[in-house]
């Protein structure tokens, strides 16, 4: 069943285009254009024709393809619709992760200056104690850092 906007939007399209009709001319300027107005042209003007538009031609569609033809671009604005909603999620989510990497390289790169500082680091063990970090461990977390980095920093 068609929606009451539908229907009504292709009716008040059906009336609109039968009441319209237009008296065009077509002349040459002094430059030797082609000029179309809908006014008559001006006296210099060396070739003048004028025409009566029919508002509905011999080849108008019947008022079933109007309704469809409307159908059609009903559901072609839809489809838009839902495209640039994708296209509006897809850019949220993009910069989101834009954010969240550069965050990363942030940290990656805080955590490898550190490590580089040469300052004693402490850290809590499994049990809770706190131990200085040893050089060896120091060494070990510099090549992860560094690597996080060269990976979250691209």
């Amino acid at each position: 069943m068609k929606s009451p906007v539908q229907l009504f939007i292709a009716m008040a399209i059906l009336l609109a285009t039968a009441t319209v009709a237009a008296q065009v001319y077509k002349w040459v300027d002094k430059d030797g254009k082609v000029q179309y107005t809908d006014t008559p042209p001006p006296a210099s003007a060396t070739k003048t024709e004028a025409k009566k538009l029919d508002a509905a031609p011999a080849s108008a569609p019947a008022a079933g393809a109007a309704a469809k033809s409307l159908a059609d671009r009903s559901k072609d604005f839809d489809k838009r619709k839902t495209e640039d909603a994708e296209k509006q999620k897809k850019a949220e989510v993009d910069k989101k992760n834009a954010d969240i990497a550069a965050a990363n390289c942030k940290d990656a790169k805080t955590n490898l200056k550190t490590l580089e500082s040469g300052r004693p680091l402490v850290r809590t063990t499994e049990t809770g104690d706190r131990e200085v970090m040893s050089d060896d461990a120091r060494q070990a977390d510099l090549v992860k850092a560094r690597k996080a980095a060269d990976e979250f920093c691209k």
